[in-house]
């Protein structure tokens, strides 16, 4: 398991509410899910960007060898 570090965040009373009853008393694995989920969207240009640049490589093999390359 990795390491994990105390923090501490200022959250609207609201949103913070909504955390606690949609957690189901475990606010801190919500927050993480959530967090993950945040950085999944935030790589997904540059992991959009990677998929394209292979593709690109794979037709370009497939046009220097063979189809049965690609």
């Amino acid at each position: 398991m990795s390491t994990r570090t105390r923090t501490t965040v200022t959250l609207p009373d609201d949103l913070l509410a909504h955390a606690r009853a949609a957690s189901g008393g475990n606010v801190s694995a919500y927050v993480e899910r959530a967090l993950r989920a945040q950085q999944l969207r935030d790589a997904a240009p540059a992991i959009r960007a990677w998929r394209e640049k292979a593709a690109n490589d794979t037709e370009e093999l497939a046009d220097l060898f063979g189809e049965d390359l690609a």
